[in-house]
């Protein structure tokens, strides 16, 4: 899931964006929190109302919550992670006035948050500090929650990136001596954990590794990212952009990194 977050202003612009079907095959108002609001129009012309006594220039917060495109969420799960959100934010429950709508489009679900960042409590505009990194925690956290899958981070895809540019390249093909992508049971078990001797992380020392790899650097010892709440993927993307050619064969690719 991904959950994208800016700071806006434009509540006409806001109103007609939600509406708009355009490529959307399907629109729905999930919730209109304002009880004096019949539908978007109101919802955000009482959100101007309450904006303009103060002197906020973007008093709107716009999120998109993005699923994948074979999961389907329910109010409810979409309702826990606004919440969530909430929380992140700094934003008190029932203090500020928010609208939330389904789109659907290419197949693909995906629902707009949008917040007056002003408090109908104290009149002042809240401001949510950084909300990008909040909204990335969010995710991460609804995701283990709910059982929602987890994007591959970018600095990952771009190590597949390379691997399938080695694979096509005749240049590289004498440093590579195997490249197997980890498959997907690998892929879901984290590598690092603190609990228990059989969970330690997989490594192979430098005897192990010295018959099949001839890269010069090994991280097997004193691993500075003992970290448990990383996963393998993140593990690889360290290991590619470090040079740790050791880690990098605990999952069958083996890399000559040169000097």
């Amino acid at each position: 899931m991904i959950i994208k977050s800016h700071i806006r202003g434009g509540y006409r612009a806001a109103a007609d964006y939600l509406k708009e079907h355009g490529k959307n095959e399907f629109i729905r108002t999930v919730e209109i929190s304002d009880p004096d609001a019949q539908n978007l129009d109101e919802a955000f012309h009482n959100m101007w109302a309450i904006a303009s006594t103060t002197k906020a220039t973007k008093p709107l917060h716009h999120i998109s919550i993005n699923p994948f495109k074979d999961e389907r969420l329910t109010d409810e799960q979409v309702l826990k992670i606004v919440k969530r959100c909430e929380e992140k934010y700094g934003y008190k429950p029932n203090s500020h006035q928010r609208v939330i709508v389904e789109h659907v489009k290419d197949g693909r679900q995906h629902f707009h948050v949008i917040w007056n960042r002003i408090s109908l409590t104290t009149g002042k505009a809240i401001w949510p500090g950084h909300h990008w990194n909040k909204s990335k925690q969010a995710a991460r956290e609804m995701e283990r929650e709910l059982g929602l899958k987890r994007p591959m981070p970018k600095r990952v895809k771009r190590i597949w990136a390379s691997v399938a540019r080695a694979r096509r390249t005749s240049k590289y093909l004498g440093r590579y001596q195997t490249l197997n992508t980890p498959n997907s049971e690998q892929l879901k078990s984290p590598l690092l954990s603190t609990r228990g001797p059989s969970s330690q992380p997989r490594q192979l020392t430098r005897k192990q590794s010295a018959p099949i790899i001839r890269g010069k650097k090994y991280c097997d010892e004193n691993l500075p990212f003992r970290r448990p709440e990383w996963d393998s993927m993140e593990l690889l993307a360290w290991a590619w952009e470090n040079g740790c050619a050791d880690v990098l064969a605990g999952y069958g690719i083996y890399v000559d990194f040169e000097p």
